[in-house]
């Protein structure tokens, strides 16, 4: 993005959306402010007017003439007072002429034009008691002035407040193109291939921090699944290599030295062997790919962990029994129920138990429970159990740890239990038992219950 890309920016959008709102409540803040003002002006010379006149027509034709002949330095400061007659020839006072229409004992707007000056005058005409009428009158050039200053105020501070709004608006503008650049470049560096970059979060605005975090994590998933692919190949080329290649040198053996129906029989039978570990192999890599589509999550529904260790223990205490292991499983009182799929918790159980059952020497136990907080279930043994720094190895597929490298085994048991537990939001977890190894599958401790 460009400078010429500024105005469609969302920073440069947001900062203008904030000048317009702001600009609107100023405008409805100074109308009230300018009616209010003007409207207490009026009421207040209004209110004068009607004053002075009630404590003029009080006095007598003596006292008042006496006042109006004096009036002069009353007029300099904007407040004339006139007497007339009953036909409205002036008899004292300011020099203003007899407002011919005007009503009697009210205020009302009066406009003079004095020495060649138009003037606006808020007034008051009262009869006297000898007939005479008085006329008491306030310059409104005051608040006139006052009420054009707002309004030179207002409008200074309306380009004023454009100015800033605009700057703001471009500052605004810029920043977000900024990040947009910086967060641009990042995921033109991953597009290219190169799956360890991430999208940058520091100087970041908290709607842009939120979506890079959330872009970010999308990433390390991604790049684990990529690793997980290309490791999955290399390990089939290297796990394929040595069956494919004592399958065809029994065939190839077979073509040169059998001769007989039951030479033939014996190598078939070894090649059979072979290919049947082959094809365990790909059910499981299978198996695995089939748990990472989010879909199988849409037949998701209340599931009781009891009830699957119950099955468990069912179906593998005589496999534990022929081995001489014991196999404990002491049974809650409460159901302990989660939301998830009931077949394919029984298979991460499964590959747990078969696990320790297979690891765990003669005369050793397995362990099988149940618990509502945390919410889960755990399989425990004393068998060789697994090393600290092989626990996250071990969760991969075709890892195995080196205590374990003399058993048969493919190492993707583990890898299974890990991408069930993924699906189901769980936390898949190894820990040494000392001895042995306990295997934990559930919940987190931000989550009450997995979804």
């Amino acid at each position: 993005m460009r400078l010429r890309d500024l105005h469609r920016t969302s920073g440069f959008h947001v900062a203008l959306l904030f000048f317009a709102t702001f600009g609107a409540a100023s405008l409805a803040l100074f109308g009230f402010l300018y009616l209010e003002t003007r409207s207490y002006g009026r009421t207040s010379a209004y209110e004068w007017v009607q004053w002075e006149s009630a404590r003029l027509s009080r006095l007598t034709s003596a006292q008042l003439r006496e006042r109006t002949d004096t009036w002069e330095a009353f007029e300099r400061g904007g407040r004339p007072l006139t007497v007339f007659n009953s036909q409205g020839q002036r008899i004292a006072g300011a020099d203003l002429p007899f407002p011919q229409s005007a009503p009697i004992d009210k205020p009302f707007e009066l406009t003079q034009t004095v020495n060649g000056e138009t003037l606006p005058f808020y007034s008051m005409l009262s009869r006297l008691p000898d007939g005479n009428l008085l006329l008491v009158s306030r310059s409104a050039k005051v608040l006139e002035a006052l009420e054009t200053a707002l309004v030179d105020t207002f409008a200074w501070g309306t380009g004023g407040t454009v100015a800033i709004g605009i700057v703001g608006a471009i500052i605004f503008g810029v920043g977000s193109l900024r990040q947009i650049e910086a967060i641009t470049f990042s995921a033109e560096q991953i597009m290219r291939g190169d799956l360890s970059e991430r999208l940058p979060q520091r100087g970041l605005s908290a709607d842009f921090g939120h979506l890079t975090n959330v872009v970010n994590e999308m990433l390390d998933q991604l790049e684990r699944l990529m690793q997980e692919v290309k490791g999955v190949n290399e390990n089939i080329a290297h796990d394929l290599r040595t069956p494919l290649t004592r399958v065809m040198a029994s065939l190839e053996r077979s073509l040169r030295n059998a001769e007989t129906a039951d030479d033939f029989r014996v190598v078939n039978e070894d090649v059979l062997g072979e290919l049947r570990q082959i094809v365990v192999r790909f059910s499981a890599l299978l198996r695995i790919s089939e748990l990472e589509d989010r879909v199988r999550r849409s037949g998701f529904g209340s599931v009781d962990l009891v009830r699957i260790l119950d099955d468990a223990f069912e179906y593998y205490a005589p496999i534990a029994a022929d081995k001489g292991v014991s196999l404990i499983w002491t049974k809650p009182a409460a159901a302990v129920i989660v939301d998830g799929d009931a077949s394919l918790l029984f298979e991460a159980v499964s590959n747990l138990v078969d696990n320790g059952i297979k690891f765990t020497p003669r005369g050793g136990w397995v362990q099988l429970a149940a618990t509502a907080e945390p919410l889960g279930l755990s399989v425990a043994d004393n068998g060789c159990g697994i090393a600290p720094e092989e626990v996250d190895r071990v969760k991969q597929r075709y890892q195995r740890s080196n205590r374990v490298c003399s058993y048969s085994g493919f190492g993707i048991g583990l890898s299974l239990v890990e991408s069930i537990a993924r699906l189901h939001n769980l936390n898949f977890i190894l820990e040494d038992n000392a001895p042995g190894c306990r295997a934990s599958i559930q919940c987190s401790s931000e989550n009450s219950a997995p979804i």
